[in-house]
């Protein structure tokens, strides 16, 4: 490793706290929107800035992103084939499992418990989401779509096929916005709003929060495309491509299991 590469390796351990300093931020961003109450004298600017807030969080985190994936590109192929970022990745994957995990499980005890909400059913008759085979479905199959073009690109990639590479990713990012939309379409359409009870509140948090990831994971695809049609050879990507793919296909795998339970099986 050279000297270069090896200050770049030790500059880019601050970026990983950058991050979870704005991942801080946004959880935090986050409960405001859902209890602005809780933050006393500021509530009321808060509620007046309804999702806008959540930017406190997310312009930090876009700009740690895009500032990490510069650094580690100067320390080129010993940053991405070093250890230390993929045990990051993995670890942060695992925690944002277990975030969605606990979603799960609330939705799980009040279907199995209904009673305990105060409903004789889950979800609440009234409440029942629209036709799961509509929207729902077509947003899936974007996503899943979406997915194999990410697939598609990494294959290439490794293949040494950067402009082909570049298409797929650009091709999987326009899809996941295509997602984005539909998915804000279908949150302005509803008949309740997160405040509105139990079923909506754990509703809109599952689903708003996995669009949240779905806007990250567009950030990281954007970033590779454009390194990947920036760099002279396949190791000068560096790591970001295979970050942006195992991220990517998260994000796919936990929108699936939304669609089964909170849209197919609730439907």
């Amino acid at each position: 490793m050279s000297e270069e590469a090896g200050r770049a390796l030790r500059s880019d351990g601050r970026w990983p706290l950058t991050i979870a300093a704005s991942l801080f931020l946004l959880a935090c961003s986050g409960l405001a929107l859902f209890r602005p109450t809780l933050f006393g004298p500021l509530g009321g600017a808060i509620a007046a800035l309804g999702p806008f807030v959540l930017a406190v969080g997310l312009l930090p985190l876009v700009g740690a992103l895009a500032a990490w994936s510069r650094s580690a590109g100067r320390s080129g192929d010993a940053a991405a084939g070093s250890f230390g970022p993929r045990t990051a990745l993995l670890a942060f994957i695992a925690s944002e499992t277990a975030f969605f995990a606990a979603l799960f499980a609330a939705y799980l005890q009040f279907a199995i418990y209904p009673e305990l909400a105060g409903f004789g059913s889950w979800p609440p008759a009234p409440m029942r989401p629209d036709d799961p085979w509509g929207g729902p479905l077509l947003n899936t199959l974007i996503l899943v779509a979406s997915g194999a073009c990410v697939a598609a690109a990494h294959d290439w990639l490794l293949r040494g096929r950067r402009q082909r590479a570049a298409i797929a990713l650009l091709v999987a990012v326009a899809l996941g916005v295509v997602f984005v939309a539909f998915q804000l379409r279908e949150f302005s359409l509803a008949s309740q709003g997160f405040r509105d009870g139990v079923y909506p509140s754990i509703f809109f948090l599952a689903t708003g929060f996995h669009g949240l990831h779905v806007v990250i994971g567009i950030v990281l695809l954007s970033i590779t495309a454009w390194r990947v049609l920036k760099a002279e050879a396949v190791g000068d990507v560096g790591f970001i491509a295979t970050a942006a793919s195992w991220y990517w296909h998260f994000v796919d795998a936990v929108w699936l299991l939304l669609f089964a339970v909170f849209y197919a099986w609730a439907g």
